[in-house]
């Protein structure tokens, strides 16, 4: 993977701290993660595909086990500090 590629996907994992998110919504936090991603995937080669998606997939089961992984009816609820 390349070195700008390594660094968005570094800059995205940071994104995802709780303190960045308090006072917003779960979907809120959904959404923006579903953008982050699409967009690094839309800048990988064909080389480093399978590997970022790895990348991403492991980054979506931390977010899981952080919290982030609510039943739908959470959708509209205010993540709070612990």
């Amino acid at each position: 993977m390349d070195d700008a590629l390594k660094s968005a996907l570094r800059e995205f994992q940071l994104g995802t701290r709780h303190e960045h998110w308090y006072g917003k919504t779960y979907r809120e936090f959904w959404r923006w993660f579903s953008e982050q991603e699409n967009a690094l995937l839309a800048q990988a080669s064909p080389e480093d595909e399978a590997e970022l998606r790895e990348d991403l997939l492991e980054l979506t089961a931390d977010c899981d086990d952080a919290g982030y992984a609510r039943p739908p009816e959470w959708d509209d609820r205010v993540i709070k500090r612990p």
